[in-house]
């Protein structure tokens, strides 16, 4: 054992780390918790993050994602962010990290300023008058799109989330202060940030997106009529023919509807993408679904829109996002994660908006349902609701 970690490890036993020593720390016994930031155009996006021996954790709030360990070369370290291909890159600064998140990106390689200090953020709950859901419009380019705002508060502060029509942007953390608030998620794929104050019976603010794009919005309490349409109403499809597809696998193999696994059976087609954490929540809803059901006669395939388009890259990414979630059914390349790109692939259906979007089949092979976006864990209730009704519809179709 070296003279430096027994040394280390004896400041340990006094509850002192020596912050000059990066690999002593990342190499504690415990984790050690770092006040994390990424600075967007309007401002600073909080987080958490701990790192350790065997592992790292993000952390928005009470939400924490596990990572792989860090790898340290003497005051540089790198976290890797697999779900993603991302990472974050930092050097040691004093008692700080400095350095950059880097992400694949839609059109290029995505780069936003990180930064991080050892602690804990304080716990900052948000005034009773923020409390509740808000239906909220935004303005962009002179075109007006509705979202609903939760806000509560937790054990770790204010908690909340932004809803659309096609379901949620994952859990949001912050602080408020006075009237005014600010909390974000960031999970290495999406960034987001959620900024406004209150103005007498009206929340007004910015929902920030990356580095940079900045839209206004403005909110009132929500009342008891629905403010956003349903995930049903969304995407519609000719049902008039079997849905037709033919895609690669990873593997190389090709898929069509005309495979004898689908044949005569209700079939699940997923469109997804691994760069979306709304799929991530998603996937291990589906995957329970066909352990349940398909003895029964269930199938479910994947049709992956990916980001580089290069398919040895995208490929690889499928086979992560497959492994993790211990995927049973198949998961073909079928394009890019341009709504319009993907569309264009799927003619069949009409206002493709969302990723992901579950089209519900018939033991005919005709399109029965579509389900355009997902409600993850974050939406509670209306998780188990959205659960309980793609459970109902094939139910429904198994009986036919």
């Amino acid at each position: 054992m070296t003279r430096t970690l027994l040394r280390h490890m004896s400041l340990l036993a006094l509850g002192w780390i020596p912050v000059s020593t990066l690999s002593a720390q990342v190499n504690s016994p415990a984790m050690v918790t770092y006040r994390a930031v990424v600075d967007l155009a309007g401002g600073p996006l909080r987080f958490s993050m701990s790192l350790g021996a065997d592992s790292s954790r993000l952390c928005n709030g009470s939400h924490c994602d596990r990572l792989p360990a860090p790898m340290v070369s003497g005051d540089s370290i790198h976290i890797n962010i697999p779900d993603y291909a991302a990472t974050i890159s930092a050097v040691q600064r004093h008692d700080s990290l400095i350095g950059a998140y880097h992400n694949v990106g839609n059109r290029g390689p995505r780069v936003i300023p990180f930064r991080a200090s050892r602690g804990t953020w304080p716990v900052e709950p948000a005034p009773s008058g923020l409390i509740g859901r808000w239906n909220a419009t935004y303005t962009q380019d002179e075109k007006t799109s509705r979202r609903v705002l939760e806000f509560r508060n937790a054990p770790a502060g204010l908690e909340g989330t932004v809803i659309s029509n096609t379901g949620d942007y994952g859990l949001f953390w912050g602080r408020a202060e006075a009237d005014s608030f600010s909390m974000g998620h960031f999970d290495g794929s999406f960034v987001y940030m959620l900024t406004g104050r209150l103005d007498g019976d009206t929340l007004r603010g910015i929902f920030h997106a990356g580095i940079r794009t900045q839209t206004p919005w403005a909110a009132v309490r929500a009342g008891s009529e629905p403010w956003l349409k349903q995930p049903t109403e969304l995407t519609s499809a000719d049902t008039s023919e079997v849905f037709h597809f033919s895609f690669p696998d990873p593997e190389g193999k090709t898929w069509t509807e005309k495979d004898p696994r689908f044949r005569n059976k209700v079939v699940l087609v997923d469109i997804f993408g691994t760069w979306c954490p709304t799929c991530h929540d998603a996937a291990p809803v589906l995957t329970r679904l066909y352990d349940r059901y398909h003895s029964r006669g269930l199938e479910i395939v994947g049709l992956a829109y990916e980001v580089s388009g290069d398919p040895a890259i995208d490929g690889k990414q499928v086979q992560l996002y497959r492994a993790k979630f211990g995927i049973q059914f198949p998961l073909l390349i079928a394009g890019i994660n341009d709504t319009e790109a993907a569309a264009a692939t799927l003619p069949q259906l009409q206002g493709f908006v969302s990723f992901p979007t579950s089209i519900f089949l018939g033991r005919d092979g005709k399109i029965r349902l579509v389900h355009a976006g997902f409600y993850g864990p974050s939406m509670g209730a209306a998780h188990q609701q959205l659960i309980a009704e793609f459970e109902k519809t094939i139910e429904t179709l198994l009986a036919h």
